[in-house]
C-alpha cells in the first residue's frame, strides 16, 4: 500500500508570556519604561517523524501533556509545523474537539450540512447524506434543535456521523470515544473497521488500551513531546506502562525523598507498585448477606471492600477495578474517574464498597486487580495485581470453555416437532 501520510522531523512550540502585566496602567507603566515582556518558547512536539500508509490504522498514546492533540492538529492541517513538513494524500476528515466546527445557535440539520460544504461538497451531495447521517447519529427529533442544547454524547453522535459519512481518505480522531453511552461507541468502533477495510486511513488516540491493542495496526509512544517508539501495539502499550513506572518513581522521589521497593500487604502475593501518596490498605470479599468470603459460586452475587488511607494530601483520586483469570485475561474493568464528583469530600481513610449483583464466571480462580490513581492517570498512587484472589466454584459444564457461565440450553427441530436437547 502507497504512503498517504509522512511526517518529516516535525516539531511545534508556543510562545509563553512571562510577568504579563494584570491592569491597563501596568502595560502603561511597562510601555513608558520601554520594558518588553518576556517570552519563553516551549517545545509540545520535537523531531517526530513516521509514516501512514492506505488502509492502516494508526494509534498514538500517551500521559497528559505528552503532545497527542498538539500532533493530531498537526496533522489535520488545523495547526502547522514550527519545523519539519507533513505530506497528504487523499482527503483528510477530523474529529478534534466535540462541536468544533459547529454553530452553537444552528440546528444539527443545519450544521451537518454547512460542515458537508465545508468539507468540499456540494450542496446537493450534502443533502443527498442527509438522512443517512441523521439515521446514523440517532438524534431523532433533536437534530432540528440547536447544539448548544446538546449533551457532550449528542455532540460525540452527530460530529462523528458527520466525519464518517463525508467519506475522508483519512479520519483523525482525538479522544472523542471518552464520552456517549457504550452501545454508540462500539457503533463507531464498528465504523472504524469498516472504514479500515474499505481501505481508508485512520489516525487516533485513545486511552483504552483495549481500544489501541484491537484497532491497532502500529502505535506511537509519545512522552513529553518526543516519540519513544512506533512499533505493534504489545510492544508499544508494554513501552507506555513502563514509562507509567518511571513517572511513579519519579514521583515518589519527589514526594518522600528517595524510592524504595515496594512494600506488599502481609500475606499476600502478586506485584504493587505505586508512589503510595494515598494506598490501599486491605481487600476485602462479602457475600450477598455480608459474609467474609474467599470464593462464591458461580453467578452468585460479590461486594468488593476496598479500604484506602491518604498517606500525603491529595485532591482526588481516580480508581480502578479489573477482574482477570489466572492467564491474565480480563474478564471486567470498571473504573471511577473523579471520587470527588462520585462521593463527594475525600476523607483521610475510609472505605469503598463495589457491588456486582452476579458474577456469571465458569468456575476457577480469578484476581481483582485494583488501583488509585491521581485523576489525570499520569502515574499511580498504589495499584495491586494479582494480589487478591477468589475462587469461583460450581459444576464446570462439559463441552465449555472460555471466561462467563452462560447455562446454555440445546434443542433440535425434527420436521414440525421440536425435540428438548441438552
Amino acid at each position: 500500500m502507497s504512503k498517504v501520510l509522512i511526517l518529516e522531523s516535525v516539531s511545534k512550540s508556543f510562545s509563553v508570556q512571562r510577568n504579563r502585566p494584570l491592569t491597563i496602567r501596568e502595560l502603561l507603566v511597562q510601555s513608558l519604561l520601554g520594558r518588553e515582556s518576556k517570552k519563553h518558547t516551549v517545545w509540545a512536539l520535537r523531531d517526530i517523524s513516521f509514516s501512514v500508509r492506505q488502509g492502516q490504522v494508526l494509534g498514538i498514546i500517551g500521559h497528559n501533556g505528552a503532545g497527542k492533540s498538539t500532533l493530531l492538529r498537526l496533522i489535520s492541517g488545523v495547526s502547522y509545523p514550527t519545523r519539519g513538513h507533513i505530506k497528504r494524500f487523499g482527503r483528510i476528515g477530523s474529529l478534534l474537539e466535540l462541536g468544533t466546527g459547529f454553530h452553537p445557535d444552528m440546528t444539527g440539520r443545519e450544521n451537518l450540512l454547512t460542515a458537508g460544504i465545508l468539507n468540499g461538497l456540494t450542496s446537493r451531495q450534502a443533502k443527498m447524506l442527509e438522512e443517512e447521517i441523521v439515521e446514523f447519529s440517532e438524534l431523532g427529533e433533536f437534530i432540528d434543535q440547536p447544539v448548544r442544547t446538546y449533551s457532550s454524547g449528542m455532540y460525540l453522535r452527530l460530529a462523528f456521523s458527520v466525519a464518517i459519512h463525508f467519506d475522508p481518505d483519512i479520519l483523525v480522531v482525538d479522544e472523542v470515544l471518552a464520552v456517549g453511552d457504550l452501545r454508540f461507541q462500539q457503533k463507531c468502533l464498528e465504523r472504524f473497521r469498516a472504514f479500515k477495510n474499505a481501505g481508508k486511513t485512520l489516525v487516533f488516540t485513545s486511552h483504552s488500551i483495549d481500544q489501541v491493542k484491537n484497532l491497532c495496526d502500529e502505535v506511537v509512544v509519545l512522552e513529553e513531546g518526543r516519540m519513544v517508539m512506533i512499533g505493534d501495539p504489545q510492544s508499544a502499550i508494554d513501552c507506555y506502562n513502563e514509562l507509567m513506572r518511571e513517572r511513579t518513581e519519579r514521583q515518589k522521589a519527589r514526594v518522600f525523598g528517595k524510592v524504595e521497593e515496594q512494600a506488599v500487604l502481609a500475606g499476600k502475593q502478586g506485584k504493587r507498585l505505586g508512589t503510595h501518596e494515598a494506598v490501599i490498605t486491605d481487600v476485602c470479599f462479602y457475600d450477598t448477606r455480608g459474609r467474609a468470603i474467599s470464593g462464591l459460586g458461580s453467578g452468585e452475587g460479590l461486594t468488593v471492600e476496598l479500604k484506602y488511607r491518604i498517606v500525603n494530601p491529595v485532591g482526588d483520586l481516580a480508581l480502578i477495578l479489573g477482574i482477570y483469570d489466572e492467564g491474565n485475561t480480563k474478564c471486567f474493568e470498571t473504573h471511577i474517574p473523579s471520587f470527588r464528583e462520585a462521593f463527594g469530600s475525600l476523607g483521610k481513610q475510609g472505605s469503598i464498597f463495589c457491588s456486582i449483583p452476579e458474577l456469571p464466571l465458569l468456575p476457577g480462580r480469578y484476581y481483582l486487580n485494583l488501583g488509585l490513581y491521581p485523576p489525570d492517570w499520569d502515574y499511580v498512587y498504589d495499584y495491586h495485581w494479582q494480589m487478591h484472589g477468589i475462587d469461583v466454584v460450581g459444576k464446570r459444564l462439559p463441552h465449555a470453555s472460555g471466561i462467563v457461565s452462560l447455562n446454555p440450553v440445546w434443542s433440535v427441530c425434527n420436521g414440525n416437532e421440536d425435540v428438548a436437547g441438552r
